[in-house]
């Protein structure tokens, strides 16, 4: 069981403070199976009206998210493919001390490795490790529906990737111990070439220097004005969160589809999200706002 702690615990006084949430999508905000987002509508709609900042930091494409912020109505900043790249949206916020490039209405913060040298990677280490892997890129759009269960439009969203690749074991599943095996080789072929492996909800993702705590940490110095503390929230329920979590003030961790939570072995008390999903991450923003 995870090191938790009550939300009480972690309150700061309502008028010294100003909230800023950073969430993860699948699995926590949105549900595991069907990609909604109703059981949460409570809380978003408070967060709304409060006019919290709500930065989605997903392992998802710009694209994708780009659709979920578009129904939700947001227009604050967004993280996509595990902390690759950080979109703000042109005139919120002060980026002169900042790098980054232009893209249509955006400033883009580029932390992650590009898709072409990603791909071109993958296919070395597979063939140094001599590991059977499906990677995105070699997929379908139908067989990423079937994988995801995502809509063939959506499925075509999530190909279009910019500095990550999807990917899993083909012969999978095996005994625990096979899997660790085969998972420190790939971890190892992947270092020597300056990636790393992270793991989501449903897939590994091969990505750069990059994660989603160190967006998070630009972020946060951006959004830091005087007369205010700024209070972090993170939301996750994957280990490719865990970065988010470690680099907020308040880490959440959201119960997963089998009912149980991500292994957290941090130091750092996580406050354990009471239900699965959007479920929980309804009542765990509920309780820590009001």
């Amino acid at each position: 069981m995870p090191s938790s702690s009550s939300i009480q615990e972690c309150k700061p006084p309502p008028d010294k403070c100003r909230y800023l949430i950073f969430t993860d999508l699948d699995g926590t905000l949105l549900d595991h199976d069907t990609y909604e987002y109703r059981d949460a509508l409570e809380a978003l709609n408070y967060i709304r009206h409060q006019r919290i900042p709500l930065i989605l930091c997903s392992s998802k494409t710009k694209t994708e998210i780009e659709h979920y912020r578009k129904e939700l109505g947001l227009e604050d900043p967004f993280i996509a493919e595990n902390g690759a790249a950080v979109f703000i949206p042109k005139g919120i916020l002060d980026t002169r001390d900042m790098t980054f490039v232009e893209y249509r209405d955006y400033k883009v913060i580029e932390l992650g490795t590009r898709y072409s040298r990603i791909k071109d990677l993958f296919a070395a280490i597979k063939a140094e490790t001599g590991l059977k892997l499906s990677g995105f890129s070699e997929m379908s759009v139908d067989q990423v529906v079937e994988l995801t269960g995502l809509g063939r439009d959506m499925a075509a969203l999530a190909q279009q990737r910019d500095y990550s690749e999807p990917f899993l074991f083909e012969d999978a599943p095996w005994r625990v111990l096979e899997e660790e095996a085969r998972l420190a080789d790939l971890e190892r072929a992947a270092e020597k070439r300056g990636l790393k492996i992270t793991r989501g909800g449903r897939f590994y993702h091969l990505i750069g220097d990059n994660d989603k705590g160190k967006a998070v940490q630009i972020l946060k110095k951006l959004y830091e004005t005087e007369g205010q503390v700024l209070v972090s929230v993170g939301l996750g329920d994957s280990p490719n969160d865990f970065p988010m979590l470690k680099n907020v003030d308040i880490p959440v961790l959201v119960k997963k589809k089998d009912g149980q939570y991500a292994p957290w072995s941090t130091v750092k008390k996580v406050i354990l999200a009471p239900d699965v999903g959007p479920k929980g991450w309804n009542r765990a923003v509920l309780n820590l706002l009001r």
